[in-house]
């Protein structure tokens, strides 16, 4: 029953959204500009302050938001990549260029959605922050065409690294090359778990579960009359919530409201905070979807992780 729920769940948001686009005038490939939504400098700034691990700390994996490069793969990028400047709703790629660099975002806040410009419906969408991949990756080894459109919700900048370079530099550095490899692994692997998320989680845990992501990497735990809670910043506009969680705004706005009623989420100016007893399941069901037998298995905890590693300026 709660399977069917969240199927007639998804299926009527993505009904709302095809009835808005036809009514607008956005069907047929029309609308070539991607969402945006409005940040002022403090926002921007926020996005700046992040928890980074070291690459020898075993870091689980998130949904929604791709892991950090390690430090042999940022290297290589920073000497061959190029910067460039993009507008906020610009897409990474254009309709006629080729998926050939693999792009890291350096500000800003980024998209990643399915489809292709011309026929992307706007419900479901993964987020790029700075210092992380965007796009380029999950074609890179093959060259097969490309799945997806890679954008920016606020104006920024990323970093253009030309496959064949890359390429280039793995052929020579075997031990870069398994290094890259197993990055690559992570993104894919990353991907998966928000996608399963989308298909098996209420509309609800979904919402538990990016502030858990979003508070693991711009959060810090803090006891606020008398118990413990994960506080970041920035917050996100339901607008954009309602498609990181792919549920239909409405849907989202209820359940925002009754984790408010229930005190398990407490707006703070430009941010929130989140009891932190209430992010446990959310992450047990990550530990759950993953290979039990695993050499790296997923603790039982998340909080050691927020602790230990302070955020820094990028």
């Amino acid at each position: 029953m709660q399977q069917t729920a969240i199927l007639f769940e998804a299926l009527f948001g993505l009904l709302l959204e095809l009835c808005g686009k036809a009514v607008s005038g956005k069907l047929g490939g029309k609308e070539k500009v991607m969402d945006t939504i409005r940040a002022d400098e403090a926002f921007l700034a926020s996005l700046h302050r992040q928890r980074v691990f070291p690459d020898d700390a075993f870091v689980p994996l998130l949904t929604w938001i791709t892991p950090c490069p390690p430090a042999p793969i940022m290297a290589l990028l920073e000497r061959f990549g190029r910067i460039r400047r993009l507008r906020a709703g610009e897409c990474i790629f254009g309709p006629n260029d080729r998926f050939d660099a693999l792009v890291l975002l350096t500000k800003g806040l980024g998209g990643r959605v399915f489809g292709s410009l011309y026929n992307q419906p706007g419900n479901a969408i993964a987020l790029s922050v700075p210092g992380r991949i965007i796009g380029g990756n999950h074609c890179f080894f093959s060259g097969r065409p490309g799945v997806g459109q890679y954008f920016l919700l606020t104006e920024g900048e990323a970093l253009y690294v030309p496959r064949k370079q890359i390429l280039s530099e793995l052929r020579e550095d075997v031990a870069l090359f398994e290094c890259f490899a197993a990055f690559l692994d992570m993104l894919f692997q990353g991907d998966r778990l928000g996608f399963g998320a989308i298909a098996l989680l209420p509309a609800k845990s979904r919402l538990l579960l990016w502030a858990l992501t979003w508070g693991f990497i711009f959060g810090e735990l803090e006891t606020v009359g008398g118990e413990e809670r994960l506080v970041f910043e920035p917050m996100l506009p339901v607008s954009l919530l309602s498609r990181v969680v792919s549920a239909n705004p409405s849907q989202v706005k209820r359940d925002l409201t009754a984790l408010r009623r229930s005190g398990e989420l407490v707006r703070t100016g430009a941010g929130a905070s989140v009891r932190s007893a209430s992010l446990d399941a959310v992450w047990q069901w990550l530990r759950e979807a993953e290979e039990p037998a695993a050499a790296f298995r997923r603790p039982m905890e998340w909080r050691g992780f927020v602790r230990r590693y302070p955020k820094t300026a990028l």
